[in-house]
């Protein structure tokens, strides 16, 4: 019974992640997200269709020529439309709130964050670039020494 319950708590959750991540994010970007449904047919030939019917119905004679039947599907798009939503951020409370103040956090400081990392990226291969080059002039002049090469 458990293995039921999995996509109703799915469901929740994703909804829960939806009201209280998706949608602040959208509203620190100034978007709305409008969700349509979009009517779509798909064609499939009688030869299959014969094969999903009944039995009885299996017991009548198939014409050589197929005769397409329309089967429709619902699709669901995504929509984004920019929008100025300040107050509604503004609006915000509890966990909701924190979370906008994280965002705009993590908008500042990530330039920095990408500079510091940068730059302490360059000084360690430099540092490693020297110091094994000096390494290796070392051994080659230690070699060239016992070796009395001029």
């Amino acid at each position: 019974m458990q293995f039921l319950d999995f996509p109703v708590k799915a469901a929740a959750m994703n909804q829960w992640l939806h009201q209280n991540m998706e949608a602040v994010v959208s509203m620190y970007e100034d978007r709305f997200d409008l969700y349509t449904f979009q009517h779509q047919l798909i064609e499939e030939s009688s030869k299959i269709k014969v094969q999903n019917d009944n039995w009885w119905k299996k017991l009548r004679v198939m014409s050589t020529q197929p005769v397409l039947s329309q089967l429709s599907t619902i699709l669901i798009n995504q929509i984004s439309i920019p929008v100025k939503r300040t107050k509604e951020l503004r609006a915000l409370t509890g966990w909701r709130y924190y979370y906008s103040l994280l965002l705009e956090l993590a908008d500042i400081a990530m330039p920095l964050v990408r500079t510091v990392i940068s730059r302490l990226s360059d000084a360690i291969s430099f540092f490693l670039v020297s110091l094994i080059g000096q390494s290796l002039g070392l051994i080659y002049t230690g070699i060239r020494q016992s070796l009395r090469w001029k």
